[in-house]
């Protein structure tokens, strides 16, 4: 009896480590960084003496994390199965426009939200959709970013704009997916870029 007992009890062990071994297998994520174009066409200006402070974008908690998000019906939130961003969508976006303003040298320094004691300025935004969105005409990228700027000096608001970009998926992969997403935030970071540096620009007489 001890040694049917112990038979049986090294089928389980067994079974139970084949199940767990397809299991870790079946939950293999691919992680994907957002696409950031380094040759982005901006206004060819003087650079600006103006520190920046580049805020995370507040968000809706369905947004505020690393899963990628599909809208079907305009209302239908899905995340796709196996992929993952390489850190949550409001930091993906925070990241993406500080690159993008000091890759434009328009200003004399860009630095995100811990590091702003010496910033001029602060650009406070609320990421409001990025995503993948599937219609009868096919599937876009859609991201769209409300901007606000404030003076540090005296917390004014010198200005707000909404940013919005629609981008047509080429392909059915997720890394078409991805990309799309990547356009769409690149052409926000560079209208992005031109309105902050038209509102500080020295107004001539």
């Amino acid at each position: 009896m001890k040694l049917y007992l112990r038979h049986i009890m090294l089928s389980l062990i067994i079974t139970s480590l084949g199940a767990c071994s397809v299991l870790l297998e079946a939950e293999q994520i691919k992680i994907y960084h957002l696409p950031i174009d380094g040759s982005l066409k901006t206004i060819s200006e003087p650079r600006l003496n103006t520190a920046l402070s580049v805020a995370e974008p507040d968000t809706l908690r369905s947004l505020n994390t690393s899963r990628i998000s599909e809208f079907s019906n305009g209302q239908i939130q899905r995340y796709y199965a196996g992929a993952r961003w390489a850190d949550r969508a409001p930091t993906l976006v925070q990241q993406s426009m500080m690159q993008t303003l000091q890759s434009t040298d328009l200003f004399s320094q860009v630095v995100n939200e811990e590091n702003d004691l010496s910033a001029d300025y602060l650009i406070h935004s609320n990421l409001r959709a990025f995503q993948i969105e599937d219609s009868e005409a096919g599937e876009k990228a859609h991201v769209i970013l409300h901007v606000t700027l404030v003076s540090q000096l005296d917390r004014q608001v010198l200005g707000s704009t909404l940013l919005a970009e629609q981008v047509p998926v080429a392909g059915s992969s997720m890394q078409d997916a991805t990309a799309a997403l990547g356009e769409a935030m690149d052409n926000i970071n560079t209208a992005l870029s031109e309105w902050i540096y038209m509102l500080l620009k020295p107004k001539s007489d």
